[in-house]
């Protein structure tokens, strides 16, 4: 490398100087090389190129601003456009957004665009988000939930899911029950898809320990092998509940929010306990009494009611005619997403 004071007395103390102001940084420093071997070679940019793997534009243009600023025009430079868009968004819609924004700060951007737009105000969705990025109003909390579901997407059933044999799917399903004096409990609830055989049980509250719980008492009086779980997206369905089903390798699937049909075998079954249950009084403030009820229900249910998606066989005639193979393909049952 050239000594740049021996070609120019003094260049030292000025490169030094230069340093202060603006610190050369790694990357410049080993840029210094490029002009010295540029200029020994006779100032030869084709040549220059090829020695250190650049195009020729940039040899010259890094030789222009060596030319002009010195060596801290060997900084890497900001490649921030000319030409930058500047908002056009009116104040009275920045106003109104931020001021809608503190009001509400959990509720999305579409739902604030439909908050302006009944105040007269039209804009974009992408411009309330905007609005919100630039003045910090980002929920970060709300935000980093969506992202961790989106990196982290909980699964659903496969497309054409086939259901031939009992076990194959349960549904899970809770439903709150109302007792006198404001008091309530939680029913947990699963159908075994194909052959409609369920287990009922109250829990007092919607803890993931309970779900786990409940898949317990599932697996130990369903006389089959559960293969596959489904159930919506409620907090008795995770963390414990997620977690036995992993040691007992069990898939499980959980619905899209807000779309019940898709658990339509145990919301159909809840129906039936409002018109053929709990509307003909069997309520009341003791919860010891109400389990009792629910298990002899329970058993009303999978021994003795007919049902009319069997045919009229009860659950359990209907899983001991699958045992005996005495029931046709054609029952077989193709879930739909």
């Amino acid at each position: 490398m050239t000594i740049y004071g021996a070609i120019m007395p003094g260049a030292v103390s000025i490169a030094r100087w230069a340093n202060k102001v603006q610190p050369l940084i790694e990357e410049a420093k080993k840029r210094l090389k490029i002009p010295d071997w540029h200029r020994g070679r006779g100032k030869n940019v084709s040549l220059t190129a090829r020695r250190f793997g650049l195009t020729r534009k940039t040899v010259r243009n890094w030789q222009k601003r060596f030319d002009r600023f010195g060596i801290v025009g060997l900084n890497e430079q900001s490649r921030r456009p000319k030409n930058v868009r500047q908002p056009i968004t009116s104040w009275t819609i920045v106003s109104e957004t931020v001021n809608l924004r503190k009001q509400y700060p959990a509720w999305s951007k579409y739902k604030i665009r439909k908050l302006l737009e009944r105040k007269g105000l039209v804009t974009s969705a992408s411009t309330v988000g905007r609005i919100f990025k630039r003045r910090g109003l980002i929920n970060k909390k709300v935000s980093i939930k969506k992202r961790k579901a989106a990196l982290h997407p909980r699964a659903r059933f496969p497309r054409g899911f086939r259901i031939g044999s009992p076990g194959d799917m349960l549904q899970m399903e809770t439903k709150h029950v109302n007792l006198i004096e404001g008091r309530k409990i939680y029913q947990f609830t699963a159908i075994d898809v194909l052959t409609k055989q369920r287990v009922l049980r109250y829990y007092p509250s919607l803890a993931s320990r309970n779900g786990a719980d409940f898949l317990k008492n599932c697996l130990a009086e369903f006389h089959f092998k559960v293969k596959a779980v489904q159930t919506d997206n409620g907090s008795e369905f995770l963390k414990e509940f997620d977690r036995l089903c992993e040691e007992k390798k069990i898939p499980h699937y959980f619905i899209h929010p807000r779309t019940p049909k898709q658990n339509t075998y145990v919301e159909n079954s809840h129906e039936s306990d409002k018109t053929e249950f709990y509307q003909q009084g069997n309520v009341c403030l003791d919860t010891e009494v109400m389990q009792t009820k629910l298990k002899q229900w329970q058993d009303v249910w999978n021994e003795i009611r007919p049902h009319e998606a069997l045919n009229y066989l009860t659950p359990n005639e209907y899983f001991l005619k699958w045992q005996q193979g005495r029931l046709p393909t054609k029952d077989a049952i193709t879930l739909q997403a």
